[in-house]
């Protein structure tokens, strides 16, 4: 057993690491595309600013969650506090759906003033640098999210995941606009990173509400699990498998049939082994096993 809290240990020092890169990188770019926006008075890149802004609140948010969920059970909250992820991860994409009407409604107030942005050069070279930039921190964070199971990271991975097609897409406008001269562009630019923003709030939206309304394991998982049960010679025959997570932890009930003439103390043994058995393969895992008797 020190070995499984050892691992959940590291695992939850790693869930913090990851969402403090996450701030860090989102106050850096802040800072870059609020003064380029202002600078070149490019909507677009004020857009993008606005947009990097919600990231850094959100991603404070999300780090708060993470970490509060990763507290023990306690006497009122016996399942631990893993739904603090979603209630988290709800804000930080309330604040997404937000920010996505804003940056609409700037660019149809841009385009309604037929504003002329200047310094495009350097709007181009932000862009590209802060979609850089996003492309390795989603990375992480999506592949810690799945490794780890946290949905609070995963949220925050996809945040930045559309962040690479928003500052990248609004790059090659600004190209476009340099190219061409048409003023329309950057405006027309910033209300589709508005619709973007808004996309990316509804895909998150069936996320979260997947883990608020408990779904269960994928069917992959699913496979696995039946196939570790099939590795315990002494259960005849296994039924009723249900299963949900609540943020990084994995909850599991089944129904298991073992020989009738099996003594309680051997039956109580065996559940020990498939609580340990998932608990290796899962780390945050609770497991409930209720034993039946077999009949030829």
């Amino acid at each position: 057993m020190p070995g499984i809290l050892e691992q959940e240990e590291k695992k939850q020092r790693e869930r913090t690491t990851a969402m403090m890169f996450s701030v860090v990188s989102n106050i850096s770019l802040v800072i870059l595309k609020l003064a380029v926006g202002i600078m070149t008075g490019l909507v677009s890149i004020i857009a993008e600013a606005l947009h990097s802004i919600d990231d850094l609140l959100a991603s404070i948010i999300a780090y708060f969650g993470v970490k509060t969920s990763l507290q023990p059970p306690d006497k009122d909250h016996q399942y631990g506090h893993g739904k603090i992820e979603i209630i988290t991860g709800t804000i930080e994409n309330v604040l997404i759906f937000i920010v996505g009407v804003a940056i609409i409604y700037e660019g149809v107030k841009r385009l309604i003033a037929r504003t002329h942005p200047q310094l495009i050069t350097a709007g181009i070279a932000i862009m590209v640098f802060a979609g850089a930039l996003n492309l390795l921190l989603s990375m992480y964070l999506l592949k810690k999210g799945k490794e780890l199971r946290s949905l609070g990271i995963e949220v925050d991975g996809q945040n930045h995941r559309a962040d690479v097609i928003t500052s990248l897409g609004v790059a090659g406008a600004l190209l476009a606009l340099k190219l061409t001269g048409i003023w329309w562009i950057d405006p027309v630019a910033a209300i589709l990173l508005g619709v973007w923003v808004l996309i990316i709030f509804t895909m998150l939206s069936v996320k979260l509400m997947g883990q608020l309304v408990d779904k269960g394991l994928d069917e992959n998982e699913m496979r696995k699990i039946k196939k570790e049960l099939d590795t315990f010679k002494e259960i005849k025959d296994y039924h009723k498998i249900r299963t949900r997570q609540s943020g990084s932890t994995i909850f599991i009930d089944m129904h298991i049939k073992v020989d009738k003439n099996l003594t309680v103390k051997r039956a109580h043994a065996l559940t020990k082994e498939i609580e340990k058995k998932f608990q290796a393969i899962y780390g945050d895992c609770n497991v409930l096993v209720h034993v039946e008797p077999y009949f030829e």
